[in-house]
């Protein structure tokens, strides 16, 4: 359980850096200068973001307790069927390539271009819908293979994978109203808090995809995901 414990360690001190920036301990009334000479406040963090935030740190908690327990129940040397390793690569920069879409988008937006956002979050949208495709693809390929879920390797992938689709299947709704809003809008302003979240949303998912990709698909990286997991 080291990876839970690493991924809590990481999270406390994000948390801790975030609060330092607000500000929370200074004391205005002790600082010394003419009168109440404060600082000025620092803009607020919107609600939606902040709530973004928790839902992907749980998110993310419930993802470091299946690559924990997969980890755990599955040796590093288990054989297991794997689908072409070409799709897996071509697929993961698919969805790198929609999360890069949607900070331009997002940059799109605060230069007033409505319709280089446009072509941002529609892109993001094939994107991403590349990279499901390219996940079923996958499913196709074990299960074409015999690999099923009556292991604990092949119940573990369809599980995370599924759970990983999911959520970007939930994204892709909210991507949809997004592109809907941006078409039918004039100018830019209400288009940049949402497409900054989709943004941040993208990157974490992708962020998880990659320790995915590289624990499941026993890429070089994998050692280390195992070292963490470890008992000891």
């Amino acid at each position: 359980m080291s990876i839970v414990l690493v991924y809590l360690v990481i999270l406390g001190s994000v948390a801790a850096w975030w609060l330092s920036r607000q500000r929370l301990a200074s004391k205005p009334w002790l600082e010394a200068g003419p009168g109440l000479a404060l600082q000025p406040a620092q803009p607020a963090v919107p609600a939606a973001k902040i709530g973004l935030i928790v839902l992907l740190a749980a998110i993310g908690l419930l993802f470091a307790l299946l690559v924990a327990a997969y980890a755990m129940r599955v040796p590093p040397d288990s054989r297991q069927s794997l689908p072409d390793p070409r799709v897996l690569w071509f697929t993961s920069a698919l969805l790198a390539l929609a999360s890069l879409a949607l900070h331009a988008g997002r940059a799109a937006a605060i230069r007033r271009e409505r319709d280089a956002v446009v072509l941002s979050l529609a892109a993001a949208i094939a994107a991403t819908l590349g990279f499901l495709g390219g996940q079923a693809l996958a499913w196709r390929q074990l299960l074409e293979a015999g690999t099923g879920s009556g292991d604990a390797a092949g119940a573990f992938f369809y599980l995370i994978t599924a759970l990983h689709g999911l959520h970007l299947g939930a994204g892709l709704l909210a991507l949809a109203a997004l592109t809907a809003q941006a078409l039918r809008a004039t100018g830019t302003e209400a288009l940049r808090l949402p497409t900054e979240l989709c943004a941040i949303y993208w990157d974490a998912l992708l962020a998880i995809w990659l320790v995915l990709f590289g624990l499941l698909f026993r890429t070089p990286w994998s050692g280390l995901v195992y070292a963490l997991c470890s008992p000891g």
